[in-house]
């Protein structure tokens, strides 16, 4: 076995640093030594703090190569770019190339620069207008033939709102300005008759509701029929047809009135709209749509609605009115006895409060149509309704009508509002079939909607923006409405049967007669298009880049040429994106 000897050598601290000091002082000789040589010969002046810390020097050496790359590149730029101002087609580039004088250029660079101000000025203005206003209205090229378009609705409603024989209002009035009594009865028939009356309203109890089906069952009752106050109508070639035959009931603001050549309430409201009876039924239309006019028609004397094919006195409608003098009734209506007449088109509900004209007894009124149509042609329904400002006729849903109309609209609007604020509808309103009637009692809350809406109409007219409040009724895409002159002139009828030798006319009725017939024969259209479709905005954007800069198509090529192709080709050909320096 073999011991082991462990042997224990000490050495001093003292010796150990003196070897350390010495290790390092023949370091600092040898960089010393070696620095210098190179400092001498690249012409460097070194510090006593360069020769005791290398590392400055070698950062000093970084920043002078960045220096020298970054001029490198500067001027590769500035090459490359010298070489496409002297290469482009863009008019005024090639002078900032050239070695002109400073002022030279400058002057160049100004006028470059107050052309491309310019012209983009003008290419701003020309895209906020394909923007804000790409539709314009225009009149079509040739005129329209009126077998094109329908006759107009004719919807008539007679002053006379009640048969004394069944109400007289009147004398209920006065029998309660007596402080006499009157039956349930007559109060309650009263109170309906108040929604329709001008005067007497405050004569009868308030009540907030009528119950529906009772209500339109007394105005069945009350109203005058059409045979009642008709004497002859005549539609065309046709002489002496039975009003009954032309005119059918409908209820309106204006209580029971009736129209001719109207859509049938099928083709008007939705289904779940509740109708009374058999009012507002007329034929069936399916030959005839507002966009597309009338198609497939067979027969054309057999369409509906009727259109007419001449112009002139003889070729319309003619309404002879009757009405004994024992059924005015001047405490529900003002002073005026007659008729209120509207014109519209078969499409749209009428409202008489807005739009009529008046036929009064002992009158001969002769109406000229001149019907106006708008029309939009297939490249603006691309637009949004807001930028072209109209909507097509299935554009828009409405919850009560099946077609939309600015009309219908606003009287949707109308409705809804009234059913919120009032928690009823007027009578005269789509309605479903458990919606409650506003009674008399509601008067003051139906004027407040009436008010709103009238200051709500304003702020959106004022503001020229759809307006979530005022329901955005905006114009219809394809619409037509009948502009209507007329005059009127005193009708001696008694005096024309005495003459003629007819039989003899009763004395105790009054009449007054009404003709309406088209203007023209023909008839000029309206048309929305385009005012600046892409094709058009593209070619006023290229001729003011053109007429300012002399900017192409192959310009842009140039341009992109230079920034892609160009700059792999000298990479591969010269090994620097730059190109020769020659």
């Amino acid at each position: 076995m073999l011991n082991t000897v462990k042997v224990r050598i000490e050495i001093p601290i003292s010796t150990i640093t003196m070897l350390i000091a010495c290790t390092v002082h023949a370091i600092n000789s040898h960089m010393n030594h070696s620095i210098m040589p190179y400092a001498i010969s690249n012409g460097v002046e070194l510090s006593d703090q360069d020769l005791k810390d290398p590392t400055s020097q070698s950062n000093r050496q970084d920043k002078n190569v960045r220096k020298r790359e970054a001029k490198f590149h500067l001027n590769g730029t500035r090459r490359y770019f010298r070489g496409y101002c002297e290469n482009t087609s863009i008019h005024g580039f090639k002078y900032l190339a050239e070695n002109r004088t400073l002022c030279e250029r400058i002057i160049w660079f100004l006028l470059i620069s107050l052309s491309i101000a310019a012209c983009g000025f003008w290419i701003i203005r020309i895209y906020y207008k394909y923007v804000t206003s790409p539709v314009i209205v225009s009149f079509a090229t040739k005129e329209s033939p009126l077998h094109a378009i329908p006759f107009p609705a004719v919807t008539v409603c007679p002053m006379t709102k009640v048969r004394k024989s069944v109400f007289n209002f009147t004398r209920v009035v006065y029998d309660i300005m007596d402080e006499k009594n009157i039956t349930d009865e007559e109060q309650l028939y009263g109170q309906y008759l108040s929604l329709v009356c001008y005067y007497g309203q405050k004569y009868f109890r308030p009540k907030n509701t009528f119950n529906a089906n009772d209500f339109y069952e007394k105005i069945d009752q009350m109203k005058l029929n059409i045979s009642e106050y008709t004497d002859g109508c005549q539609y065309l070639v046709d002489a002496d047809v039975s009003c009954e035959k032309l005119f059918h009931p409908i209820i309106l603001d204006e209580s029971v009135c009736y129209t001719f050549n109207m859509l049938d309430r099928t083709d008007i409201f939705q289904d779940k709209v509740f109708h009374f009876k058999n009012y507002h039924v007329t034929a069936k239309s399916p030959h005839w749509d507002i966009d597309k006019g009338y198609t497939n028609v067979t027969d054309a004397f057999k369409t509906y609605p009727y259109n007419a094919y001449l112009a002139g006195y003889g070729n319309g409608l003619q309404i002879t009115f009757k009405q004994p003098a024992s059924e005015l009734d001047y405490m529900c209506l003002q002073s005026l006895q007659g008729f209120s007449v509207a014109l519209h088109a078969p499409h749209v509900l009428p409202q008489l409060n807005k739009q009529f004209f008046q036929v009064s007894f002992g009158d001969a009124v002769m109406a000229a149509v001149q019907p106006k149509m708008m029309k939009t042609s297939q490249k603006v329904r691309k637009y949004h309704p807001d930028t072209r400002e109209c909507y097509f006729t299935n554009e828009k849903y409405l919850t009560y009508f099946k077609q939309y109309t600015p009309s219908n609209c606003r009287l949707e609007c109308y409705t809804n509002y009234t059913l919120e604020m009032c928690k009823c509808v007027q009578f005269f309103m789509p309605r479903n079939k458990t919606t409650p009637i506003c009674g008399n009692g509601r008067r003051k809350c139906i004027k407040k909607v009436e008010f709103l809406l009238k200051v709500w109409q304003l702020k959106y007219t004022a503001n020229q923006k759809s307006d979530t409040y005022f329901c955005d009724c905006k114009p219809s895409c394809v619409d037509i409405t009948y502009m209507v002159e007329h005059s009127q002139s005193i009708w001696n009828y008694k005096e024309l049967h005495l003459a003629r030798r007819r039989k003899p006319v009763n004395e105790s009725y009054l009449y007054a007669r009404l003709t309406i017939f088209f203007k023209q024969e023909s008839f000029l259209t309206s048309e929305r298009n385009e005012l600046y479709g892409p094709t058009d905005f593209l070619a006023n954007f290229g001729g003011l880049l053109g007429l300012f800069t002399g900017f192409s198509f192959l310009s842009l090529a140039e341009i992109i040429y230079f920034l892609s192709v160009r700059i792999c080709c000298n990479f591969r050909l010269y090994n620097i994106w730059t190109g020769p320096k020659n």
